[in-house]
């Protein structure tokens, strides 16, 4: 949200309006005079001011020391006469004023940046999409083209619908001065935007275009991009990653629920390896294949332009499309954590996976085998365990209260879990399955037609449990007794 100045001589006046001001979410500076408008050290996007206070000059000699000492300012005048003002400010509206009309005119106004010096800059959205549902067919969401300084950077899609969510994308490298940051779409409400330089770690973050046989069809968007420093033979390595809402391809929604605990797309798309000096010495793809390439594409600054070129979302510098995003990355560190957890820190992913494949009609009744269908993922109990699964594989089972073992790999041998590390699943319960209706968790060792007979699987340590909430949100953690099932 914004941060507001906001002046009025009437203390009265002064209190109820801050108090409107923070209900909406904004960070208010209040002032009762100039002098004290003036004292406050914090740069406010908006200053939203009387004219009279207490006098005609004293408000017009104070819009002339805001528009030297912040430039990028933008004025709202508040004023019983509005003829009386003769200086240029960028709204005057005549008391009195709508509480409606003063809060959407803060959130447009508050779009303008100010750059103190040429910087990458990330800028974070807030808005929302009335009337559009990712659930809902023909209703899914609304793409917005992001102008920066009236040209069209880059496409947004506002997948979270008419949930206000912030949006972050970067913008590039910005010269130092005013820079104008536009939403254009229909039916799109826009709440607020601040800016920030963008940290070193984000200084790689890929350009995505959208897949193009996936334009129009509201499947398989990038709906977050994660980035983790690690560090190869003393070089430190940016690795980007990307969650995309869906998997066309690859493997099968069952299998995902049992191996991974999500039918989201995970998919690391670009390592960046660092000169000492934090130049980019090599780049390396994830293309076509699972294989890791050399990146010679195309470059937005220093930023990759990439796009998705298989139906499981391997990615070539290839392209454009039709459809440009430019996802700021969030910050992960996964050496105690599965990949999944970025998700939970995300929970509308959970979200836009989840209605996703009720659009896409790959969800069958609970108990009901129906190709690689799943049930509604409300039904499942989500795991994060850590395990050694050696030469073999493992599965979880877990017991009911109802005397019944239910099984995450449902038996199936190839839906067992072989990599070691943090790993995701699920058990699919009956419907409203809740905590108290589970006595116990095991891991099981599974073996493989390589297995060797001696085989044996190492410790698990279960990490944490959840359910999705009606909502389709990651609920409260818990966890359960290790049985001896």
């Amino acid at each position: 949200m914004a941060t507001v100045l906001l002046v009025e001589d009437d203390p009265d006046q002064l209190e109820l309006r801050r108090l409107i001001l923070e209900a909406a979410g904004h960070t208010v500076l209040p002032a009762k005079s100039p002098i004290q408008a003036l004292a406050h050290k914090t740069t406010a996007q908006v200053a939203v001011l009387d004219l009279r206070i207490p006098k005609l000059e004293d408000g017009i000699a104070l819009i002339q020391e805001l528009k030297e000492r912040a430039p990028a300012m933008k004025l709202i005048v508040l004023s019983g006469w509005t003829k009386d003002l003769k200086i240029k400010v960028d709204k005057v509206l005549e008391k009195p004023v709508k509480t409606k009309t003063l809060l959407q005119h803060i959130a447009r106004l508050a779009l303008m940046i100010f750059c103190a010096h040429a910087s990458e800059t990330i800028a974070h959205l807030e808005l929302s999409a009335p009337g559009t549902d990712w659930e809902i067919k023909g209703k899914e969401s609304v793409l917005a083209n992001i102008e920066v300084d009236g040209k069209v950077q880059q496409q947004l899609r506002l997948y979270a619908g008419e949930r206000r969510h912030r949006y972050s994308v970067f913008l590039g490298d910005l010269a130092s001065g005013p820079h104008k940051v536009a939403v254009k779409a229909a039916g799109v409400v826009e709440h607020s935007i601040t800016t920030e330089p963008a940290a070193p770690w984000a200084a790689f973050a890929p350009v995505l275009f959208e897949r193009q046989n996936a334009i129009g069809k509201f499947t398989d968007i990038p709906v977050l991009t994660y980035v983790e420093e690690l560090t190869e033979a003393n070089q430190k390595i940016l690795q980007y990653t990307v969650i995309f809402s869906n998997e066309d391809g690859g493997t099968s929604t069952r299998s995902l629920m049992a191996r991974w605990g999500r039918t989201t797309d995970i998919e690391y798309v670009y390592r960046a390896y660092l000169k000492p000096n934090g130049t980019l010495d090599k780049a390396i793809i994830q293309t076509r294949g699972h294989k890791d390439v050399a990146f010679e594409g195309p470059f937005f600054g220093t930023h990759p332009m990439l796009m998705p070129v298989t139906d499981n979302n391997m990615v070539a510098g290839e392209g454009p499309s039709a459809v440009r995003y430019q996802p700021a990355p969030v910050l992960a560190d996964l050496s105690k954590a599965s990949r999944e957890s970025v998700m939970d820190a995300n929970p509308i992913t959970w979200l836009v996976m989840t209605s996703e494949l009720v659009r896409e009609n790959k969800l069958r009744p609970y108990g009901v085998e129906r190709g690689e269908d799943i049930s509604d993922p409300r039904n499942y109990l989500y795991i994060e365990a850590k395990v050694a699964p050696g030469k073999a594989a493992v599965a979880f089972v877990v017991l009911h209260k109802n005397g019944q073992y239910y099984y995450s790999h449902k038996g199936r041998a190839k839906d067992a879990i072989e990599r070691p590390g943090y790993v995701r699943s699920t058990i699919e319960l009956p419907p409203n399955t809740k905590q108290a209706d589970l006595q116990s968790i095991n891991a099981l060792c599974v073996y493989l037609p390589k297995s060797p007979s001696d085989t044996s699987c190492g410790p698990t340590e279960f990490k944490s449990l959840f359910f999705l909430t009606p909502d389709k949100l990651p609920g409260q953690t818990f966890q359960l007794p290790i049985g001896n099932n």
